[in-house]
Protein backbone atom coordinates (compact mmCIF):
# COMPACT_ATOMS: atom_id res chain seq x y z
CA UNK A 1 0.00 0.00 0.00
CA UNK A 2 2.84 2.38 0.87
CA UNK A 3 4.53 1.77 -2.50
CA UNK A 4 1.25 2.43 -4.28
CA UNK A 5 0.86 5.76 -2.50
CA UNK A 6 4.47 6.61 -3.33
CA UNK A 7 3.88 5.92 -7.01
CA UNK A 8 0.83 8.17 -7.00
CA UNK A 9 2.91 10.95 -5.46
CA UNK A 10 5.58 10.44 -8.06
CA UNK A 11 2.97 10.68 -10.80
CA UNK A 12 1.93 14.07 -9.40
CA UNK A 13 5.54 15.27 -9.38
CA UNK A 14 6.09 14.03 -12.94
CA UNK A 15 2.93 15.79 -14.11
CA UNK A 16 3.98 19.03 -12.40
CA UNK A 17 7.47 18.93 -13.95
CA UNK A 18 5.98 18.41 -17.40
CA UNK A 19 3.46 21.24 -16.96
CA UNK A 20 6.15 23.58 -15.63
CA UNK A 21 8.47 22.69 -18.51
CA UNK A 22 5.80 23.54 -21.10
CA UNK A 23 4.95 26.80 -19.32
CA UNK A 24 8.59 27.88 -19.05
CA UNK A 25 9.27 27.07 -22.70
CA UNK A 26 6.18 28.97 -23.82
CA UNK A 27 7.32 32.04 -21.88
CA UNK A 28 11.02 31.79 -22.74
CA UNK A 29 11.34 34.58 -25.32
CA UNK A 30 13.68 36.41 -22.94
CA UNK A 31 15.97 33.44 -22.39
CA UNK A 32 16.15 29.86 -21.20
CA UNK A 33 19.18 30.22 -18.92
CA UNK A 34 17.13 29.85 -15.72
CA UNK A 35 14.67 27.23 -17.02
CA UNK A 36 16.76 24.26 -15.92
CA UNK A 37 17.40 25.88 -12.52
CA UNK A 38 13.67 26.46 -11.96
CA UNK A 39 12.80 22.84 -12.76
CA UNK A 40 15.55 21.65 -10.43
CA UNK A 41 14.12 23.85 -7.67
CA UNK A 42 10.63 22.41 -8.17
CA UNK A 43 11.98 18.86 -8.19
CA UNK A 44 13.99 19.36 -4.99
CA UNK A 45 10.84 20.52 -3.18
CA UNK A 46 9.48 16.98 -3.61
CA UNK A 47 12.72 15.06 -3.08
CA UNK A 48 13.40 14.53 -6.79
CA UNK A 49 16.24 15.48 -9.09
CA UNK A 50 15.50 16.98 -12.50
CA UNK A 51 17.90 17.07 -15.45
CA UNK A 52 16.85 18.89 -18.61
CA UNK A 53 18.29 19.37 -22.10
CA UNK A 54 16.78 22.53 -23.52
CA UNK A 55 16.37 23.54 -27.13
CA UNK A 56 14.67 26.61 -28.58
CA UNK A 57 11.16 25.16 -28.73
CA UNK A 58 11.61 21.78 -27.06
CA UNK A 59 13.03 20.15 -23.96
CA UNK A 60 13.86 16.61 -22.91
CA UNK A 61 14.00 15.89 -19.20
CA UNK A 62 14.62 13.12 -16.69
CA UNK A 63 13.10 13.07 -13.21
CA UNK A 64 14.91 10.88 -10.67
CA UNK A 65 12.87 10.24 -7.54
CA UNK A 66 14.19 9.58 -4.06
CA UNK A 67 13.73 5.80 -4.43
CA UNK A 68 15.81 5.77 -7.62
CA UNK A 69 12.92 5.48 -10.05
CA UNK A 70 13.20 7.61 -13.16
CA UNK A 71 10.70 9.15 -15.54
CA UNK A 72 11.71 10.88 -18.77
CA UNK A 73 9.76 12.98 -21.23
CA UNK A 74 9.88 15.47 -24.08
CA UNK A 75 7.82 18.66 -24.31
CA UNK A 76 7.37 21.23 -27.07
CA UNK A 77 6.13 24.84 -26.97
CA UNK A 78 6.44 27.93 -29.16
CA UNK A 79 8.39 30.61 -27.25
CA UNK A 80 6.62 33.90 -26.65
CA UNK A 81 6.08 36.39 -23.85
CA UNK A 82 2.62 37.89 -24.17
CA UNK A 83 1.42 37.49 -20.58
CA UNK A 84 3.73 39.12 -18.07
CA UNK A 85 1.08 38.55 -15.41
CA UNK A 86 1.38 34.79 -15.81
CA UNK A 87 5.17 34.96 -15.64
CA UNK A 88 4.94 36.92 -12.37
CA UNK A 89 2.27 34.62 -10.93
CA UNK A 90 4.39 31.58 -11.83
CA UNK A 91 7.29 33.03 -9.86
CA UNK A 92 5.04 33.31 -6.79
CA UNK A 93 3.80 29.75 -7.35
CA UNK A 94 7.39 28.50 -7.56
CA UNK A 95 8.16 30.23 -4.26
CA UNK A 96 5.20 28.49 -2.58
CA UNK A 97 6.35 25.17 -4.01
CA UNK A 98 9.95 25.58 -2.81
CA UNK A 99 8.82 26.45 0.72
CA UNK A 100 6.73 23.26 0.96
CA UNK A 101 3.40 25.08 1.07
CA UNK A 102 1.84 22.91 -1.68
CA UNK A 103 1.70 19.24 -2.49
CA UNK A 104 2.63 18.29 -6.04
CA UNK A 105 -1.04 17.65 -6.86
CA UNK A 106 -2.07 21.06 -5.48
CA UNK A 107 0.77 22.79 -7.33
CA UNK A 108 -0.25 21.09 -10.58
CA UNK A 109 -3.84 22.23 -10.12
CA UNK A 110 -2.68 25.77 -9.28
CA UNK A 111 -0.57 25.89 -12.46
CA UNK A 112 -3.56 24.76 -14.52
CA UNK A 113 -5.65 27.58 -13.04
CA UNK A 114 -2.86 30.07 -13.67
CA UNK A 115 -2.64 29.15 -17.36
CA UNK A 116 -6.41 29.31 -17.80
CA UNK A 117 -6.74 32.76 -16.22
CA UNK A 118 -8.12 35.32 -18.70
CA UNK A 119 -6.13 38.38 -19.68
CA UNK A 120 -6.23 41.04 -16.94
CA UNK A 121 -7.17 43.65 -19.55
CA UNK A 122 -9.92 43.69 -22.19
CA UNK A 123 -9.06 43.89 -25.89
CA UNK A 124 -9.83 47.62 -26.09
CA UNK A 125 -7.38 48.33 -23.26
CA UNK A 126 -4.64 46.35 -24.99
CA UNK A 127 -5.40 48.26 -28.21
CA UNK A 128 -4.93 51.50 -26.30
CA UNK A 129 -1.77 50.03 -24.79
CA UNK A 130 -0.09 49.56 -28.16
CA UNK A 131 -1.01 53.15 -29.11
CA UNK A 132 0.36 54.53 -25.82
CA UNK A 133 3.46 52.38 -26.22
CA UNK A 134 4.17 54.01 -29.61
CA UNK A 135 3.13 57.56 -28.70
CA UNK A 136 5.08 57.54 -25.44
CA UNK A 137 8.25 56.42 -27.20
CA UNK A 138 7.87 58.90 -30.08
CA UNK A 139 9.34 62.06 -28.41
CA UNK A 140 12.55 60.16 -27.68
CA UNK A 141 12.93 59.44 -31.39
CA UNK A 142 12.10 62.99 -32.53
CA UNK A 143 10.79 65.65 -30.18
CA UNK A 144 8.21 67.14 -32.53
CA UNK A 145 4.43 67.00 -32.65
CA UNK A 146 4.31 65.46 -36.13
CA UNK A 147 6.22 62.47 -34.75
CA UNK A 148 3.75 62.10 -31.87
CA UNK A 149 0.66 62.49 -34.08
CA UNK A 150 1.98 60.04 -36.65
CA UNK A 151 2.86 57.55 -33.91
CA UNK A 152 -0.71 57.64 -32.55
CA UNK A 153 -2.16 56.77 -35.96
CA UNK A 154 0.49 54.22 -36.87
CA UNK A 155 0.30 52.76 -33.36
CA UNK A 156 -3.41 52.15 -33.93
CA UNK A 157 -2.60 50.34 -37.20
CA UNK A 158 -0.02 48.21 -35.38
CA UNK A 159 -2.50 47.48 -32.58
CA UNK A 160 -5.06 46.05 -35.02
CA UNK A 161 -2.51 43.82 -36.76
CA UNK A 162 -0.85 42.76 -33.49
CA UNK A 163 -4.06 41.79 -31.71
CA UNK A 164 -5.47 39.98 -34.76
CA UNK A 165 -2.15 38.16 -35.15
CA UNK A 166 -2.43 36.81 -31.60
CA UNK A 167 -5.64 35.06 -32.54
CA UNK A 168 -4.74 33.76 -36.01
CA UNK A 169 -2.08 31.05 -35.89
CA UNK A 170 -1.52 31.27 -39.64
CA UNK A 171 -0.55 34.95 -39.29
CA UNK A 172 1.88 34.64 -36.38
CA UNK A 173 4.84 33.40 -38.45
CA UNK A 174 4.82 36.41 -40.78
CA UNK A 175 3.33 38.91 -38.33
CA UNK A 176 6.37 41.28 -38.42
CA UNK A 177 6.18 41.41 -42.23
CA UNK A 178 2.42 42.04 -42.28
CA UNK A 179 2.62 44.62 -39.47
CA UNK A 180 5.49 46.56 -41.05
CA UNK A 181 3.77 46.54 -44.44
CA UNK A 182 0.51 47.85 -42.97
CA UNK A 183 2.31 50.60 -41.02
CA UNK A 184 4.34 51.60 -44.08
CA UNK A 185 1.33 51.68 -46.43
CA UNK A 186 -0.62 53.94 -44.05
CA UNK A 187 2.46 56.05 -43.33
CA UNK A 188 3.33 56.64 -46.96
CA UNK A 189 -0.16 56.62 -48.44
CA UNK A 190 -2.25 58.40 -45.80
CA UNK A 191 0.22 60.44 -43.77
CA UNK A 192 2.56 61.27 -46.67
CA UNK A 193 5.67 60.53 -44.63
CA UNK A 194 7.99 60.18 -47.61
CA UNK A 195 9.39 63.63 -46.82
CA UNK A 196 8.95 63.62 -43.06
CA UNK A 197 11.61 65.18 -40.83
CA UNK A 198 14.20 62.55 -40.01
CA UNK A 199 12.89 60.33 -42.76
CA UNK A 200 9.78 58.14 -42.75
CA UNK A 201 11.47 55.21 -41.03
CA UNK A 202 12.22 57.32 -37.96
CA UNK A 203 8.53 58.22 -37.75
CA UNK A 204 7.49 54.57 -38.11
CA UNK A 205 9.91 53.12 -35.53
CA UNK A 206 7.72 53.88 -32.46
CA UNK A 207 4.84 51.91 -34.01
CA UNK A 208 7.18 49.11 -35.07
CA UNK A 209 8.89 49.07 -31.67
CA UNK A 210 6.49 46.48 -30.26
CA UNK A 211 7.75 44.03 -32.92
CA UNK A 212 11.49 44.83 -32.79
CA UNK A 213 13.22 41.78 -31.21
CA UNK A 214 15.50 43.66 -28.83
CA UNK A 215 14.72 41.23 -26.00
CA UNK A 216 15.43 38.28 -28.34
CA UNK A 217 18.84 39.71 -29.24
CA UNK A 218 19.72 40.32 -25.58
CA UNK A 219 18.56 36.83 -24.62
CA UNK A 220 20.58 35.30 -27.46
CA UNK A 221 23.73 37.09 -26.33
CA UNK A 222 23.16 36.03 -22.72
CA UNK A 223 22.51 32.40 -23.66
CA UNK A 224 25.63 32.20 -25.82
CA UNK A 225 27.70 33.83 -23.06
CA UNK A 226 26.68 31.15 -20.52
CA UNK A 227 27.36 28.28 -22.92
CA UNK A 228 23.85 27.61 -24.26
CA UNK A 229 25.18 27.83 -27.80
CA UNK A 230 22.44 25.93 -29.60
CA UNK A 231 19.46 27.83 -28.25
CA UNK A 232 21.34 31.15 -28.28
CA UNK A 233 22.39 30.78 -31.91
CA UNK A 234 18.88 29.75 -32.98
CA UNK A 235 17.40 32.74 -31.15
CA UNK A 236 19.96 35.03 -32.80
CA UNK A 237 19.00 33.76 -36.25
CA UNK A 238 15.32 34.17 -35.37
CA UNK A 239 15.96 37.78 -34.32
CA UNK A 240 17.70 38.55 -37.60
CA UNK A 241 14.80 36.96 -39.49
CA UNK A 242 12.30 39.20 -37.66
CA UNK A 243 14.38 42.29 -38.43
CA UNK A 244 14.53 41.29 -42.10
CA UNK A 245 10.74 40.92 -42.13
CA UNK A 246 10.31 44.39 -40.63
CA UNK A 247 12.69 45.91 -43.17
CA UNK A 248 11.02 44.06 -46.05
CA UNK A 249 7.59 45.28 -44.89
CA UNK A 250 8.69 48.92 -45.00
CA UNK A 251 10.22 48.42 -48.46
CA UNK A 252 7.04 46.72 -49.70
CA UNK A 253 4.97 49.60 -48.32
CA UNK A 254 7.17 52.11 -50.13
CA UNK A 255 6.82 50.16 -53.38
CA UNK A 256 3.04 49.74 -53.08
CA UNK A 257 2.48 53.45 -52.47
CA UNK A 258 4.92 54.45 -55.19
CA UNK A 259 7.24 56.63 -53.09
CA UNK A 260 10.33 54.57 -53.92
CA UNK A 261 13.12 53.38 -51.66
CA UNK A 262 15.08 56.62 -52.03
CA UNK A 263 12.62 58.27 -49.64
CA UNK A 264 13.57 55.94 -46.79
CA UNK A 265 16.73 57.77 -45.79
CA UNK A 266 16.97 61.28 -44.37
CA UNK A 267 18.88 62.94 -41.55
CA UNK A 268 16.98 66.20 -41.05
CA UNK A 269 15.16 66.36 -37.71
CA UNK A 270 13.15 69.12 -36.05
CA UNK A 271 12.65 69.26 -32.28
CA UNK A 272 9.90 71.58 -31.03
CA UNK A 273 8.49 69.74 -28.01
CA UNK A 274 9.42 71.01 -24.51
CA UNK A 275 11.83 68.75 -22.65
CA UNK A 276 9.31 68.16 -19.87
CA UNK A 277 6.92 66.54 -22.39
CA UNK A 278 9.65 64.12 -23.46
CA UNK A 279 10.34 63.31 -19.80
CA UNK A 280 6.68 62.73 -18.95
CA UNK A 281 6.10 60.68 -22.12
CA UNK A 282 7.75 57.69 -20.45
CA UNK A 283 4.67 57.36 -18.23
CA UNK A 284 2.21 56.55 -21.06
CA UNK A 285 4.98 54.46 -22.64
CA UNK A 286 5.22 52.32 -19.49
CA UNK A 287 1.45 52.07 -19.09
CA UNK A 288 1.21 51.07 -22.74
CA UNK A 289 3.87 48.40 -22.26
CA UNK A 290 1.98 47.03 -19.24
CA UNK A 291 -1.32 46.91 -21.14
CA UNK A 292 0.21 45.42 -24.29
CA UNK A 293 2.02 42.61 -22.49
CA UNK A 294 -0.54 42.17 -19.68
CA UNK A 295 1.64 43.14 -16.73
CA UNK A 296 -0.05 43.06 -13.33
CA UNK A 297 -1.25 46.44 -12.04
CA UNK A 298 0.90 46.16 -8.93
CA UNK A 299 4.02 45.65 -11.10
CA UNK A 300 3.60 48.82 -13.19
CA UNK A 301 5.42 50.91 -10.58
CA UNK A 302 8.49 48.67 -10.85
CA UNK A 303 8.37 48.94 -14.65
CA UNK A 304 8.20 52.73 -14.45
CA UNK A 305 11.06 52.82 -11.94
CA UNK A 306 13.24 50.77 -14.29
CA UNK A 307 12.38 52.96 -17.29
CA UNK A 308 13.34 56.20 -15.53
CA UNK A 309 16.53 54.75 -14.05
CA UNK A 310 17.63 53.57 -17.50
CA UNK A 311 16.69 56.90 -19.10
CA UNK A 312 18.53 58.88 -16.42
CA UNK A 313 21.69 56.82 -16.87
CA UNK A 314 21.46 57.23 -20.63
CA UNK A 315 21.17 61.02 -20.39
CA UNK A 316 24.20 61.28 -18.10
CA UNK A 317 26.45 58.99 -20.12
CA UNK A 318 25.40 60.46 -23.49
CA UNK A 319 26.57 63.91 -22.37
CA UNK A 320 30.01 62.56 -21.49
CA UNK A 321 30.64 59.80 -24.04
CA UNK A 322 28.01 59.96 -26.81
CA UNK A 323 24.87 58.10 -27.89
CA UNK A 324 26.27 54.59 -28.29
CA UNK A 325 27.93 54.58 -24.87
CA UNK A 326 24.79 56.02 -23.25
CA UNK A 327 22.54 53.35 -24.73
CA UNK A 328 24.90 50.55 -23.71
CA UNK A 329 25.30 51.92 -20.17
CA UNK A 330 21.53 52.28 -19.75
CA UNK A 331 20.96 48.71 -20.93
CA UNK A 332 23.64 47.39 -18.56
CA UNK A 333 22.25 49.22 -15.53
CA UNK A 334 18.67 48.17 -16.35
CA UNK A 335 19.74 44.54 -16.68
CA UNK A 336 21.55 44.56 -13.33
CA UNK A 337 18.61 46.38 -11.71
CA UNK A 338 16.16 43.81 -13.08
CA UNK A 339 18.25 40.91 -11.78
CA UNK A 340 18.66 42.56 -8.37
CA UNK A 341 14.96 43.39 -7.97
CA UNK A 342 13.83 40.04 -9.40
CA UNK A 343 15.88 38.21 -6.75
CA UNK A 344 13.28 39.02 -4.11
CA UNK A 345 10.27 36.68 -3.95
CA UNK A 346 8.07 39.71 -3.20
CA UNK A 347 8.89 41.43 -6.50
CA UNK A 348 8.12 40.54 -10.12
CA UNK A 349 10.61 38.38 -12.05
CA UNK A 350 13.53 39.92 -13.90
Amino acid sequence: MRDHVGELGQDDVDRLIRQAGVFLLRNSSEGTFDLDMTLREIGRAYGSQVEALINMEGMSYVVTHADGRQRSGIVHAQPSLERLDQAADFKELTTRISTGALTAADASAALERLESNPSPYPVWARFAGVVLFAAGFAPSMQANWRQVGGSVILGAVMAVVYLVGERLEILRTILPLVAATAVAVVGFGLLHQAHAHGGPVLVMVPALFVMIPGDFLCAAAAEISVGQFTVGTIRLVQSVFILLQLAAGVIIGAAVTGVGTAALISSTTVNNIPWIVTALAWIPFTIGMALTFCARRRDIGWLLFGVYVAWGVQLLVVRAFGDAAGTFAAATVLTLLGVLLGHSPRRPPT
